[in-house]
């Protein structure tokens, strides 16, 4: 897949402009501040329809200004050309694909495939779980056709129940149906995750291995509903066998959840497990190989997409190189930057981009792209 061009309007601090990109990518050249980062998030907001960096799209909007808009133009794998144009007032977020306004915005989600790495993706791993099952609901929501219908599906359940649950003596019979709906749709996602981990764990292990110059990590899916199926790491439980032990263990737990006022079993509690040398990576890995891992994640995960899907996403690097030394910085550029149309912020050359001759260097100044 190749992003071709994007026209920016009160985007950020972006100057308004069409810009047209090389087929293999672009280094970006600035000092923080001018819109390296603001430029990488155009881009991938074309992938999941907002910002990878807050969840306010308003925040978007150029100061002073009362909506922005994107308009990009690819060429994906089979050279076929797609066009999508988003647009925010502040109030409405339109969208038009190929031509055809979507009555619901998630009807181009992920239609254009980008894959994103920046520093504080460590959150990933140093924070809390949640942040863990966002990664994997973003991604499957990319990957997985009717994923992001059934994440929708299950959280409506999921919020319902939970209303019920919080009123006193809400009869059984009223809440069961939620439970049901629970059930059907929380299994296909711990179905999902648990396929897509299966695939992404021996890339992941097999490029920190890489980049690490040896050590060992792993990722482990971890997850209630699962454990109620007795999983020990086989082979996998089928969809209507987990929906059964997920509606069973829903039961059980009701009387203790009407106490609490929340439900505590489904996959809003599942967690990804990073291991390091079999320990805890967030309570023993370094920040280096935190980081490394992060990225071998995020690599993992565009390479799932080329393996699988036959589709090789567009890289946004953010400025990570100057976390990396020199050792990883090589490893990930042969590993993945040569076959992927690449764009790479920094606020200066380094020497590492001297073997990246396909990138073409553009300077960000004052929010202006211009030619270095």
């Amino acid at each position: 897949m190749v992003i071709e061009r994007l026209k920016l309007d009160n985007f950020r601090n972006l100057a308004d402009a069409t810009l047209e990109f090389a087929g293999g990518g672009h280094l970006l050249i600035g000092d923080n501040g001018h819109g390296k980062t603001n430029l990488l998030e155009a881009i991938y907001y074309l992938t999941l329809l907002r910002s990878f960096r807050s969840n306010q799209d308003g925040e978007c909007i150029r100061f002073g200004e009362e909506y922005f808009s994107l308009r990009g133009q690819w060429a994906d794998d089979e050279d076929q050309q797609e066009h999508l144009v988003v647009g925010y007032d502040g109030r409405r977020k339109k969208v038009v694909l190929s031509g055809l306004e979507k009555k619901k915005v998630s009807e181009a989600f992920g239609q254009f495939k980008s894959v994103v790495i920046s520093p504080d993706d460590i959150a990933i791993i140093q924070e809390g779980p949640s942040l863990r099952r966002r990664y994997l609901d973003i991604v499957l929501s990319l990957y997985v056709p009717g994923y992001l219908d059934r994440l929708k599906r299950y959280r409506r359940a999921l919020a319902s129940r939970n209303i019920l649950l919080k009123r006193h003596g809400m009869a059984e019979a009223t809440i069961r149906p939620w439970e049901v709906e629970m059930a059907i749709y929380g299994a296909r996602l711990v179905e999902d995750r648990l396929e897509f981990i299966r695939q992404l764990e021996p890339v992941y292990s097999r490029l920190f291995q890489t980049m690490s110059g040896g050590e060992s990590s792993s990722l482990v899916y971890e997850s209630d509903i699962l454990r109620a199926c007795g999983f020990d790491g086989g082979d996998a439980p089928d969809q209507e066998r987990l929906s059964r032990a997920f509606e069973q263990r829903l039961a059980e737990r009701r009387a203790q959840e009407r106490e609490r006022g929340t439900s505590l079993s489904g996959p809003q509690t599942d967690e990804l497990e990073f291991s390091l040398e079999s320990r805890s990576l967030r309570n023993f890995g370094s920040q280096g190989q935190q980081r490394t891992a992060v990225i071998c994640l995020k690599m993992a995960e565009a390479e799932l997409f080329q393996s699988r899907r036959g589709i090789r996403p567009v890289l946004l690097l953010d400025d990570i190189f100057s976390e990396l030394d020199p050792h990883r910085s090589q490893r990930l550029l042969s590993e993945l930057v040569e076959r992927h149309q690449s764009f790479i912020t920094a606020p200066r050359m380094e020497a590492v981009f001297d073997r990246l001759g396909h990138l073409v260097p553009l300077r960000v100044e004052n929010g202006a792209v211009k030619a270095f």
